[in-house]
Order: C-alpha cells, then structure tokens, then sequence
C-alpha cells in the first residue's frame, strides 16, 4: 500500500492525505495533464460555494484520477518519453470526461459528433476509444463508455471496430450493448471521480437513453460497485489490492457476468437459498438480505469462474469457510 501511495505522490506532484502546500508548489514545471484538470473544473473560481477543505479533496481527487491513468499508461506504454506521456495522458483523461458527459446526459452519440466535440481526430478511426477503454474506463472501474459512440442507423457501435475491440478488450459481447448502454447512463459516480460534467449540447445528442432503471438492475450495480470498491481518494490506493488478482473481470464484464447470474440463480442466494431483497434500508428493505458478489475462491479475483451470488448476510458468515461447509453451517442455522 505505502509504495502504491508513493507512485500516487510522484505521478501527481500532491500528498493524497490533503497537503495543499504539496499539491500547488510543484518541483518542476506543471505536468499538462494537471493543468488540465484545473482549466477544465475551474475549481478555484467555485470558492463561494465550495469550502476549502472541499476544493482540497475535489481537487485532490480529480489528480488521483488522472494518477490512476497515468499508471495503467506507463505500465503499457514504457517507450513513450516524459512529453508524449504527458499529452497522451491528458488526451486520455479528456476522452474519459466527455464520454461520461454522454452518460450524464443520457444520450447516444454518433461517432461524427464525438469528434467533434472532441474537437480532434477522425470518425472513420476508433483507436482513441481503444485507448480510453484500456487506461480509463477499465482501471477507474467504469461501465464501457464507449457503447454509447454509435453508428446512426444502427444506435450500436461499428460492427468492425467492436469486434476488433472486443478481441483485446472489452468482452462485452454483441448482444449485451443495449443493457450496457443503460447500464452507463444508469452509473451514478461519474462526478465523483470526475468533478462536474457539462451537458452534450442537445444538436450532438442522436438519442436519449430515458428507461429508468429497475429496482434488479439497481442492486447488480450496487454489488458490483462494493465488489470491485468504489473510486474515491481512498478507492484510489486499493486498486494495489485489485493488483493481487490480475484475473479479476474489469467492472464492464463483472455487470454483466452478475446479471446472468442473476437469472441462473432464479434471483436467489446460492448458499441459503434466499430470494434477494430488491428495497434499500429506506425502502423499508431487509440489508442482510440484499445481493452481493461472492469469490468461489478468496484467493484469486472476481473471474468469470469464480463468482456467485449470496446474500450479505451468507456473504460475512462464510468468512474463509468453504461453500460447501458454510452451507451446510447456515442451512443448519
């Protein structure tokens, strides 16, 4: 954990803990990727309504975010030198912005508009959303943003591209798009990780994406998101824990592993046998009861052969008890 938080620290020129002093006196000129995130949320200029201690850890979290792309670049790009790592860097962190400014708005946009908006590139070449799948989406534990770049007659990503993609990438499978496409307008940390998004302008928007979503799918991505732990300042420093399980499903996949498991286990516990509970505490709904993502073997990661479906309640009881015994204890119960 310590030498997790220490790359933080050299790749962001900040102490996460909310050195302030730390964060605006760098050593060196300021890398582009951090003036970026200063230009884009202008959070200095928000101070009338924005305490200080809260400008520190938006400000502080948005360079942890820029952080973790940072590290899953390097890790793949170790030719790139200090300039184009930067601006590929801030590319990046860009790219991710505006694909969930179309999740924020809930809407489709066609890859000519995503240019556009983008302002740079070309509509006939999708390697930016590549790029923004493998060191953006995937580490910051997003939905796959890039579902919602489309094709205008078909509302789904080129056929060609997505299976190109789909081959390294993402293994989000054909007919999985539409229920990924909601899942993303459905996310609701967007902001959290990536300080406010501006609206799509309503001319680049090629449909809006209104169903709302339902008290199942709702809990998928409650479990999932407490499964793979949510994107935060401290979120940040336990992806040195998601290191430990390389085989871990990016949340994309886990979403959608999790729904069909869902219907395999007829929406029920598979330890105990218990129908899941689909109110929050607030809706008068029992906690011990809800959904929760459960390893098989707790000594590798959320694969796609090692998950199942419990209660919370079964999920604690096992602790390190294996399924067999910890049905049979519970059962007993």
């Amino acid at each position: 954990m310590a030498q997790f938080s220490m790359e933080i620290m050299r790749l962001t020129g900040s102490v996460l803990s909310g050195n302030q002093h730390n964060l605006y006196a760098p050593r060196r000129p300021e890398p582009s990727y951090r003036r970026s995130v200063r230009r884009r949320y202008n959070l200095r200029d928000q101070a009338s309504s924005m305490t200080t201690s809260a400008i520190m850890v938006a400000e502080n979290q948005l360079m942890a975010t820029a952080a973790v792309i940072r590290l899953a670049l390097g890790d793949a790009r170790p030719d790139l030198n200090s300039e184009a790592f930067d601006r590929r860097a801030t590319v990046i962190f860009n790219d991710v912005v505006l694909l969930a400014r179309f999740a924020k708005s809930k809407c489709l946009v066609t890859y000519g508009d995503a240019i556009a908006l983008r302002g740079h590139g070309n509509a006939q070449n999708g390697h930016w959303l590549d790029e923004v799948y493998a060191y953006a989406i995937a580490p910051l534990g997003f939905p796959d943003l890039t579902m919602l770049v489309v094709n205008r007659a078909t509302k789904q990503p080129s056929p060609d591209a997505f299976e190109a993609r789909r081959s390294v990438l993402s293994k989000i499978h054909i007919d999985d798009i539409p229920a990924e496409q909601r899942r993303c307008v459905w996310y609701p940390d967007y902001e959290e990780v990536l300080g406010p998004l501006a609206p799509v302008p309503p001319n680049r928007q090629l449909v809006r994406l209104l169903t709302p979503e339902t008290a199942k799918e709702r809990e998928i991505a409650r479990a999932v998101r407490n499964a793979v732990g949510r994107v935060s300042l401290s979120g940040v420093e336990r992806t040195l824990t998601g290191r430990d399980y390389p085989d871990s499903l990016p949340t994309a996949e886990l979403l959608t592993l999790v729904a069909a498991l869902w219907e395999q286990q007829d929406g029920r516990c598979a330890i105990t046998g218990q129908k899941f509970e689909l109110r929050s505490n607030e809706d008068g709904g029992v906690q011990d009861d809800r959904v929760s993502v459960d390893r098989l073997d707790n000594s590798i990661g959320y694969g796609s052969n090692n998950v199942q479906l419990v209660t919370q309640f079964a999920n604690r009881a096992r602790g390190t008890l294996s399924c067999a015994e910890a049905r049979r204890r519970l059962v007993q119960f």
